[in-house]
């Protein structure tokens, strides 16, 4: 039986300032960045392919980080796409080998390609990939994290690289989106904020084309109740007039486009 591949000392110190560095990184700039740098470091790339479970009926969320000018979106939509993409591919390599680590083309005559995968890598851009499954607590993958457009040799060094880096890279990867998902809820606060429900309600209106009277009329309230309402929203918006803070609180979220 062969002894896994162990790291020398330069690998063992690289590895430990991506694990370092990794706990910096709280945005998907300081992310893409650590991975041209710390993580290139060990492992030589171009394009970093994150695909995250999500709860949706599509499986996983994917996410590029590319530096490479040959892969465009439409590589990428064909990569992302959810029966025939990336994701399936892995999923049916790694359930026939057994192994988290899928490496494309493979340098071991023990564990062959796999058809439709070489064909969506070579067509696509990429290359070469060397992937890695994260699997939960209920032994299903939850996440994968894909390598291309790599300079190195794809073998036991290259995978036990991915073994050892990886969950920090899902980990560091977990934070931005823990990140993202606060901003985003804070900001739908602050617009949530900006107007009241009442205000909301006659902005509906006014969308909908009602004058004033038509809307005090609905609402049991005076004209000039709905005038100083539609004074407040055009404050509230920055807008100068009644169709100007329609289009306001569309672009913010407050009305839903028809």
């Amino acid at each position: 039986m062969n002894s896994p591949p162990r790291l020398n000392d330069a690998d063992r110190s690289r590895f430990a300032d991506a694990v370092e560095e990794s706990f910096l990184i709280g945005s998907r700039q300081q992310f893409f960045v650590w991975s041209q740098s710390s993580v290139q470091a060990l492992i030589p790339h171009e394009i970093l392919i994150c695909g995250i479970e999500d709860g949706s009926r599509q499986g996983m969320a994917l996410h590029r980080f590319s530096a490479s000018r040959y892969f465009r979106q439409a590589h990428f939509d064909a990569v992302a796409d959810p029966t025939a993409g990336l994701m399936s591919r892995l999923l049916a390599v790694a359930e026939g080998s057994r192994s988290r680590v899928v490496l494309c083309p493979s340098s071991s005559s023990a564990k062959p390609a796999d058809q439709d995968l070489l064909r969506l890598v070579g067509d696509n851009e990429l290359k070469n990939l060397a992937a890695h499954l994260v699997v939960g607590v209920r032994g299903r993958a939850e996440a994968f994290y894909g390598f291309s457009r790599l300079s190195v040799e794809l073998d036991a060094r290259l995978g036990h690289l991915l073994e050892l880096l990886v969950p920090h890279v899902h980990n560091a990867f977990l934070r931005v989106l823990s990140a993202e998902r606060d901003v985003a809820g804070v900001a739908h606060q602050r617009v949530g904020r900006l107007v009241t429900p009442r205000q909301e309600e006659i902005l509906n209106l006014i969308k909908s084309g009602k004058t004033n009277s038509e809307i005090a009329e609905l609402l049991s309230c005076s004209p000039w109740t709905i005038k100083n309402h539609i004074q407040a929203i055009l404050r509230k918006l920055d807008s100068n007039s009644r169709t100007h803070a329609i289009a306001r609180a569309m672009s913010l979220g407050i009305l839903q486009p028809d």
